[in-house]
């Protein structure tokens, strides 16, 4: 009698195990029609490089550069919290921490839109060699 009273325990014990893989099965994100490549994945932080294909590029001298503020062919602009500011290889420059007066640097740029439009998102800095 004892030992069929613990084959009903084993037996209701994996029937219970069943069912939770079964339920937790249900909720993978497989079965819901998505691939484990649609869930998010936590990425590295790359530095991002200038999209130099963007639409709107402008071209001129560069004369200051104090902090997040640029000169550029008598008008000043902002540099965007996020800009990115480069070499014409693709070096990055801190130009934020930077003080330039009195420079001749040839720039291309782009400006932001919207509300963002006084603001540099990108910049081309060719340094003097």
């Amino acid at each position: 009698m004892m030992v069929t009273f613990t084959r009903k325990r084993i037996l209701a014990a994996s029937c219970a195990g069943l069912l939770l893989g079964a339920a937790a099965l249900a909720w993978s994100p497989t079965v819901w029609g998505q691939s484990a490549s649609q869930i998010p994945q936590v990425q590295q932080a790359n530095p991002s490089k200038i999209d130099r294909s963007l639409f709107g590029s402008r071209t001129g001298i560069l004369t200051m550069a104090k902090g997040d503020s640029v000169r550029i062919d008598r008008a000043t602009y902002v540099l965007a919290p996020d800009a990115l500011v480069e070499d014409p290889g693709g070096t990055p420059l801190p130009l934020q921490s930077v003080a330039w007066v009195d420079v001749e640097l040839p720039v291309q740029y782009w400006l932001g839109t919207g509300p963002a439009g006084n603001q540099i998102t990108q910049m081309i800095v060719t340094l003097a060699q």
